[in-house]
């Protein structure tokens, strides 16, 4: 008699509703033979051990934004909390389940210099994770830079791809028929930003630098799609935006077909942040077909497409402000083909069949 052996089992978390980089990779590892199973409600006293149980303790625990599991992503974590979210990774090791890691941030975006107890919660993942996946050759050098990691779990990192979203959202949809849905002019350049908006993104800055442009025309706008966190940023940006009727806030966490819309409504789109490291916001704009300005940090450099981007430097005064000069003149419809392009080559197909190695040991 022969048995069949049963497919791997693996859980993604955390997973949130309005992300759907775990929902894609997901269904691609399923493509793969793997039971991939993304979890948006985990246990509160155990997130790691109590969801593994919940889930029927499946073979792989594949981790992401860790600071969900230490406390939520205010401020930076207790020592108490590092220490319970350590024991529940050596338990998931002791019980032979393989504990993989995709690193989306280098430290907690709260958290202010080099937090003592966020970095040991950063240096207990790296002990305990089987396999540890960054999304550029920058994010894993940066990585080893600040946690000084053993020559050992430095042969457990691996360099993959961050998919793009083309399948996930309606990119090609008319954009003269969504600016009308959305009461903006037919004519002009729309820049905008999305997603929630906190202290790190920078998003007064960016109201600044568009109304010291001199080049824009009347019929340009910035559209500021996004929550808020704290609300007080909200209330700052409310009093911004009334120096300049082409400025349009919608304060308010977007659904997925609203964040579309907002791109769909787009020339370029732009991600002032003071702090990123991979920024799933910037494969959303290029899979959208909208070029991205965004500053030379992180994995941006290395990854997204040179004829696609306005790339400038966070530390030069004024240099945001360039950057938008340079889109209001560009050929941005051509450099949103080019856009495009590089989203269409970025499956999530190969992707999945390296995580899918990994989870599986090879």
């Amino acid at each position: 008699m022969t048995h069949t052996q049963a497919p791997l089992r693996a859980i993604l978390l955390p997973s949130y509703r309005w992300n759907p980089y775990q929902r894609l990779l997901a269904a691609a590892l399923v493509e793969q033979g793997i039971e991939a199973v993304p979890v948006h409600e985990w246990s509160k006293r155990a997130p790691l051990l109590g969801t593994w149980w919940s889930q029927g303790r499946p073979d792989v625990v594949h981790v992401h934004w860790i600071h969900e599991f230490l406390g939520g992503s205010k401020g930076t974590p207790s020592s108490r909390s590092v220490r319970w979210f350590e024991w529940q990774l050596r338990i998931l090791k002791a019980r032979g389940v393989r504990v993989i890691w995709t690193v989306h941030n280098l430290k907690g975006h709260e958290a202010s210099g080099v937090d003592t107890n966020d970095a040991a919660a950063h240096r207990a993942i790296i002990q305990y994770a089987d396999a540890i996946i960054l999304h550029c050759d920058y994010a894993r050098d940066a990585l080893i830079e600040l946690y000084q990691p053993s020559a050992e779990a430095r042969s457990r990192m691996h360099v993959l791809a961050h998919g793009s979203y083309v399948q996930q959202y309606d990119v090609d949809a008319d954009q003269l028929a969504t600016r009308r849905t959305l009461g903006l002019p037919d004519a002009g350049t729309v820049f905008a930003f999305v997603g929630s908006i906190r202290g790190y993104k920078n998003v007064g800055e960016l109201l600044d630098a568009f109304m010291s442009v001199e080049e824009l025309e009347p019929n340009d706008r910035l559209l500021i799609s996004g929550k808020p966190l704290p609300k007080k940023l909200g209330r700052q940006l409310e009093k911004l935006a009334a120096q300049d009727r082409r400025i349009v806030l919608q304060l308010d966490r977007l659904s997925e077909d609203e964040l579309s819309q907002t791109l769909r409504a787009s020339d370029a789109v732009v991600l002032p942040f003071r702090d990123i490291l991979t920024s799933g916001s910037a494969i959303l704009a290029l899979s959208h077909g909208r070029p991205v300005i965004a500053p030379a940090m992180g994995c941006l450099p290395g990854t997204l497409p040179a004829d696609a981007t306005f790339l400038y430097d966070p530390d030069a005064d004024g240099a945001l402000a360039g950057a938008m000069r340079q889109a209001a003149t560009a050929d941005l419809a051509a450099m949103g083909q080019r856009a495009r392009a590089y989203a269409d080559t970025v499956d999530w197909g190969p992707i999945a069949a390296e995580t899918a190695a990994l989870y599986r040991g090879e």
